[in-house]
């Protein structure tokens, strides 16, 4: 009798043993046929949508666009039993799991189960195959153990289970790996074999079938078992689960002989061909008995392969294991000479292994140390002890002594004789002197108000009375915590980074913090923190003293109060105005910045104080107040100066002043509005209103008073025009703001009439010739003709009118490339719309731009969106995300003006730009200035490391355009090709030059 074969049946000697398993056989057949059958007649087929994904020789689609694989071959067994019909969809794995998440599959193979995929899907009881990660190299590099990858590139399946295992594995060690994605298994290995990655992680079955086509091998680092199985959405097809189990079930018991076919066949065995049983009662016995034997003989081989395999693996596992315990691990002969030294062990003596191995401690250590060790490990090679003992050694070359906890065992042959010792020892030397700093410290522990020790892991290893009674928790409830378990959420991660920042610098922090009691309540403490380091400068023990201040806070708190607050509303009073007021203008003095002030006056505020008495005044100004703290800004003043009379601070406006002006009537409208709603007084509607009088930092030449006056003039201003208005202080800013008022309302009118139009400007090729255009935009105003956009955009912009602008451009742009499309001539311009921040940013902008591409029928792939790089300086995470949503779709971005402004490279990489826009201002003097033209030329090698397009705008001469096709671009746009205009110009130009 001889073990079981890797497909799982036995094998038995004798022709009469053949003849009953294929008589079995075929009456299995027969059942099955007739089983089949009468299931046919009762119900009819059901059809079941499978996902299949590559993972060869598990699942894959096969040459002829099949599925095939293991778990295809399992699944067509079940179905043959359970009279389904299966239909195949290929999908990456990610795409396949989503679809079975959301019911646009039945049934996905070949899934490891988790706690976490439990959650989203439905599993079968009985796993369907055996696994386990592997990780593969290429046949050069040298990547044996797990510390092999240190600083190496693993490609990994994106979204798999072993990515994310891998990479807590790897960092319990804390060993630096970059993993680099792939869509399936296949992209992994075929990174590796490109150089674009050291190492490659599958699951075993995967990795052994394609290591030869790929010239990987395995390393033999395997890690994360897993079972394998068929998941289904969730609260779905619980009866193809139960299928799948009684299926799982016959195949473990051997009752069906048809997984141990499929397994040999994708093993790469060849199952041979079925003979009939009256075949085999005509061979001889002799010939029989040759079979049996050499199949023996081959069974027996490939144990032998298997067991030296597991062997060469678990002597890797064991030296990965060894070489990460944080201990010196060592292996000794009979001659007192190393056989055996770990990582750490090699480290601490700083010599690699050959020059370890082989010799005695007496070439390393000085001659005392070298006694006091021979000695120890006298008792345990002769006297076979097993010594656990405290040794104190001097290494020869740094003659630094440090303390070590030993523990020696003796190793034995089989027959008790003793043939080595192995040695385990760990470094106590800081741990030593921690213990004696502590028992010093311990005698006036408790003479602290609040005091605790932690660990450098900020783990509380000890705290006094005083300190537990401070919190609310009991000594050993604190024990084993983080101070952590105190935080009252009023401190943010910054407060807490800047700490360990300033622990760190000069090892010692103290600090007001809001803590939070056991019960719940909170109280400010004064807290201390000190730093308690080694004598080499490593960190043992940080020792921190706290001290309630609720008392002294509550005190400075009613000071304050009384000192700096108006007690009716809360609002800061005339003072603290004044003192903000006064740091507000010498802030904007320092860094340029714009600033405001808003002079506001209810109006008929008396009427009311004199006809409904104080109460109701009181009421309303309270009101006013709540509502004027919701017009502005977190870093805004509001403060009321007395009577009705309120002053709103805006600090860090425009440093251009009529932008600052444009900006200060914002919010100045927004209050007007805002405090115009009615009022609640007593359960009675009040209606009022306010006049507001708004004077500039630049107006103000520093002087608070000076600001104040000219705010309280232009007040008085709003009041004699009819008041619920605004007036600004100087009239040619007043003037600016009525302009730009009327400006805005033309805007409004000519989005409503349609008086806009665009004009393009053609995008040239070296050797392409013209290959699209970009769209600018142009007012036709009925009275003013043709408005430069330079005048009414910033306007636009200013007053949201540019969403809706944007808008109109969009769409127009993109009936031009529908009309393009219908030349063959045109049909393959791509045509470039630039996007604003505030439209790129606008909620809807990706929904808006979707839904304009499906309206118009317009080929997203010639559509490009020109982005500017202050639009990237906000919220650079949420930029990329609706940049990848559109590119999804097709849609292509520009970076324009690129250079003139602040954009980030580690930003810039990552964002999925198409194109680079060299912006005019280097083309300008791009012959006469060589710092423009190295910018140029930095802007050109930039794009081609990135993989991006480039082109340069504002080329005017044939000698800027020669130039800068020297330097590598060779994409242009500007005035030597022709100025803006309409489609048809643009049309006619291309027709022409084809002519000529």
């Amino acid at each position: 009798m001889v073990s079981p074969s890797p497909g799982g049946a036995g094998v038995k000697p004798g022709v009469n043993w053949l003849v009953r398993r294929c008589a079995a056989w075929l009456k299995g057949i027969v059942w099955a046929a007739l089983l089949t059958a009468s299931a046919s007649i009762a119900a009819a087929p059901r059809e079941l949508r499978v996902g299949v994904y590559s993972n060869e020789p598990k699942v894959f689609v096969d040459a002829d666009g099949k599925a095939a694989g293991i778990f295809v071959d399992l699944l067509q067994l079940v179905a043959a039993r359970e009279q389904w019909t299966i239909k195949y969809v290929p999908c990456s794995w990610q795409d396949c799991l989503d679809a079975l998440r959301e019911g646009r599959l039945d049934l996905m193979p070949d899934v490891a189960r988790s706690p976490e995929r439990e959650i989203l899907y439905d599993f079968h009881r009985l796993p369907v195959l055996h696994s386990w990660s592997q990780i593969y190299r290429t046949s050069g590099a040298p990547i044996y153990s797990l510390f092999d990858l240190q600083g190496k590139r693993v490609a990994v399946l994106k979204g798999s289970v072993q990515r994310s295992t891998f990479l807590n594995m790897v960092d319990s060690f804390g060993i630096q790996v970059t993993l680099v994605d792939a869509p399936s298994l296949i992209d992994a290995f075929a990174m590796v074999q490109r150089g674009e990655a050291d190492a490659v992680i599958s699951n075993h079955l995967f990795g052994n079938f394609h290591s030869a086509r790929y010239g990987v091998v395995d390393t033999g680092i395997v890690f994360q078992p897993a079972t394998l199985f068929f998941a289904t959405g969730p609260g779905r097809n619980a009866d193809v689960l139960a299928a799948i189990d009684r299926s799982v079930e016959n195949w473990r018991s051997g009752a069906d002989p048809a997984y141990a076919q499929v397994m040999r066949h994708w093993g790469g065995q060849d199952p041979g061909v079925q003979i009939s049983p009256w075949v085999w009662r005509g061979l001889a016995g002799l010939v029989a008995f040759s079979l049996l034997a050499a199949l023996m003989v081959a069974i027996l081989r490939r144990q032998v392969q298997e067991r030296t395999r597991h062997l060469r693996d678990s002597e890797q596992k064991l030296a990965t294991i060894l070489d990460s315990v944080g201990a010196f691990i060592y292996i000794k002969g009979k001659d007192y000479r190393y056989k055996y030294a770990n990582h750490h062990t090699l480290h601490y003596f700083g010599r690699p292994a050959h020059e370890v191995l082989g010799h005695d401690d007496a070439a390393f250590f000085d001659a005392a140390t070298a006694q006091r060790l021979m000695a120890n490990d006298r008792r345990v090679l002769e006297d076979g002890e097993t010594l656990e003992a405290e040794e104190v050694n001097t290494p020869a070359a740094t003659g630094e002594t440090r303390a070590f906890l030993s523990i020696k065992i003796p190793l034995r042959h089989a027959d008790g004789s003793i043939y080595a010792l192995c040695g385990i020892s760990t470094d106590i030397t800081e741990r030593s002197k921690a213990e004696e700093s502590l028992q010093i410290a311990a005698t006036v522990f408790e003479s602290f108000e609040g005091m605790i020790v932690t660990g450098p892991d900020q783990r509380i290893l000890k705290a006094n009375q005083a300190y537990a009674r401070l919190t609310g928790y009991t000594v050993d409830e604190l024990v084993g915590q983080t101070p952590r378990l105190l935080h009252s959420g009023r401190q943010d991660a910054s407060f807490y980074a800047a700490m360990k920042n300033t622990l760190h610098s000069s090892g010692m922090w103290q600090g007001e913090v809001w803590n939070r009691r056991k019960d719940g309540t909170e109280y400010p403490a004064w807290i201390t923190i000190t730093t308690v380091r080694s004598p080499r400068g490593e960190i043992t023990h940080y020792v921190g003293t706290q001290t309630d201040i609720s008392s002294r806070k509550a005190a400075e708190e009613e000071i304050r109060l009384l000192a700096f607050y108006d007690p009716l509303t809360g609002l800061p009073n005339r003072r603290l105005m004044n003192d903000r007021l006064q740091h507000s203008l010498a802030a904007s003095a320092r860094s340029g910045a714009g600033g405001a002030l808003l002079f506001v006056d209810l109006d008929n505020f008396k009427d009311l104080n004199d006809t409904q008495g104080h109460e109701l005044g009181d009421q309303l100004l309270r009101q006013v107040a709540a509502r004027l703290g919701g017009c502005v800004r977190m870093g805004d003043t509001v403060a009321r100066l007395g009577g009705d009379e309120f002053v709103v601070l805006l600090e860090g406006l425009s440093p251009q002043a009529h932008e600052a002006a444009a900006q200060a009537e914002t919010v100045g409208r927004t209050v007007l509005q805002a405090l115009s709603q009615s009022y609640q007084l007593d359960g009675h509607s009040h209606h009022s209103s306010c006049s507001i009088g708004i004077a500039l930092y630049a107006d103000a030449r520093g002087s608070v008073d000076e600001l104040l006056k000219h705010g309280d003039m232009a007040m008085y201003q709003a009041k004699g025009a009819g008041r619920n208005t605004l007036r600004f202080f100087d009239p040619r800013t007043q003037a600016n703001v009525t302009a730009r008022t009327l400006l805005e309302a033309g805007l409004r009118d000519g989005l409503r009439e349609g008086q806009f139009l665009l004009h393009y400007q053609a995008q040239i090729h070296q050797q392409r010739g013209i290959v699209g255009a970009e769209a600018l935009v142009r007012w036709q105003h009925p009275q003013r003709g043709l408005v430069s956009p330079a005048e009414f955009i910033p306007v636009a912009e200013a007053s949201g009118l540019i969403v809706p602008l944007g808008v109109w451009i969009l769409r127009t742009a993109c009936l031009q490339l529908v009309e393009w499309a219908r030349d063959p001539q045109t049909a393959h311009w791509t045509l470039a719309v630039n996007v604003s921040a505030r439209q790129f940013h606008h909620s809807h902008f990706v929904d808006e731009v979707l839904g304009v591409l499906e309206e118009t029928g317009a080929n997203p792939h010639r559509l490009k969106l020109e982005l500017t790089e202050t639009l990237l300086l906000n919220d650079v995470e949420d930029t990329i995300q609706r940049m990848d949503t559109l590119r999804a779709s097709g849609l292509g971005f520009s970076l324009d003006d690129f250079g003139t402004g602040y954009s980030s490279l580690s930003y810039l990489k990552r964002l999925p730009l198409d194109q680079l826009k060299i912006d005019q201002s280097f083309v300008r003097d791009l012959l006469t200035d060589a710092n423009d033209a190295s910018i140029a030329r930095t802007i050109v090698t930039l794009a081609q490391s990135l993989d991006l397009g480039v082109i340069a705008e504002g080329v005017e001469t044939q000698e800027q355009r020669d130039m800068l096709a020297g330097l590598g671009c060779h994409t242009w746009q500007g005035y030597l090709f022709g100025r803006p205009g309409p489609a048809e110009a643009l049309q006619q130009a291309a027709a022409s030059a084809t002519a000529s």
